[in-house]
């Protein structure tokens, strides 16, 4: 059974688009957990026209958020998603496909599209692609099977960015088989980056890479974190 996991922070605009395309590609035994994370819009009215696995909390935290989600979840494969992301329309099937497959201790993640089709964000959506299948990576928009995100204890809430990163090196280190799932994909949402300017925010992700690369234990520490 698949449990899909979308934490979500005033995004009652962005789930209105978002949520009615996911619903219609979810298995028909699969769960949508939405968790309201310090919500000051209409984030929950919104969510439960879709759903009635919406919670509330004041965690202030995308992974405590997954964390929290994944604790109410019954299936036995997590997707996380974010509120502004799409996916391609086989994903979700083919992610629980593999809750019933012989290996059940996978994670993985699949490629990253721009949404605008704006070079810099073709550019970067491409290099985080590399970088993911490189080094057996994932981002925010990823899964893994219950079994093992219990297993490796779940998102680091110590670190203030960088978890999917560091939840992905303990999965691989605990035995976990990563998965690439070439033939789907997630539309990124590029907002961060028109907000914060492409050259600017690639630019942080780049430098992160190196430094992950480099010091893993280094990168966590520069987070507020740990590993």
């Amino acid at each position: 059974m698949l449990s899909v996991i979308l934490p979500a922070h005033n995004e009652a605009k962005t789930l209105a688009i978002t949520l009615p395309r996911l619903v219609e590609q979810l298995p028909l035994d699969a769960e949508l957990i939405v968790v309201c994370d310090s919500c000051l819009d209409a984030t929950v009215q919104v969510a439960r026209a879709y759903t009635e696995q919406v919670f509330t909390i004041s965690a202030g935290s995308a992974a405590a958020a997954r964390n929290y989600g994944a604790a109410q979840a019954s299936g036995n494969m997590l997707l996380f998603l974010d509120a502004d992301t799409v996916c391609s329309a086989q994903l979700p099937a083919q992610v629980a496909q593999f809750g019933k497959g012989s290996h059940r201790a996978v994670y993985g993640t699949a490629p990253l599209k721009s949404d605008s089709g704006h070079w810099l964000g073709r550019f970067v959506a491409a290099d985080i692609n590399r970088f993911n299948r490189r080094h057996l990576s994932m981002g925010g928009n990823c899964f893994v099977s219950a079994d093992l995100f219990k297993a490796v204890g779940g998102f680091n809430t110590d670190l203030l960015r960088g978890e999917d990163t560091d939840l992905g090196v303990r999965c691989q280190r605990h035995g976990g088989h990563y998965q690439w799932l070439g033939r789907c994909h997630f539309v990124h949402n590029e907002r961060k980056f028109r907000t914060h300017g492409y050259l600017r925010y690639y630019g942080s992700l780049l430098l992160g890479g190196v430094l992950w690369q480099l010091s893993p234990r280094l990168y966590a520490r520069s987070l507020g974190g740990q590993v």
